[in-house]
C-alpha cells in the first residue's frame, strides 16, 4: 500500500522528468491534453442533451405533469 508521501514523492520525480523535457514539446502535450478533455466534455453533453430531448419527447414526460396537476398518481407507460 501507497502512503501519501511516496506518492507526492512520484509526483515530484515525474514532474522532475517533464521539466527536463523541451519547454515547447511540454507545452503542446498540455494543450492536446486540455483539448481531448473538452472534447470528451463536449461529447459527454452531446450526448446527456440527446438522451434529455427524447425522453422529454415522449408520453410518460407528459403523463408526469398532467397527473400532477390532476392530483393523482402517474401512470408510466414506458413510452
Amino acid at each position: 500500500m501507497l502512503c501519501a508521501g511516496s506518492i507526492d514523492g512520484e509526483g515530484r520525480g515525474t514532474r522532475a522528468t517533464i521539466a527536463q523535457n523541451g519547454p515547447l514539446a511540454v507545452r503542446k502535450i498540455k494543450e492536446a491534453v486540455r483539448e481531448r478533455r473538452a472534447v470528451r466534455t463536449k461529447k459527454r453533453s452531446e450526448s446527456k442533451n440527446e438522451i434529455a430531448r427524447e425522453v422529454m419527447k415522449s408520453e410518460d414526460a407528459k403523463e408526469g405533469p398532467r397527473s400532477f396537476m390532476e392530483k393523482r398518481k402517474p401512470i408510466y407507460k414506458g413510452r
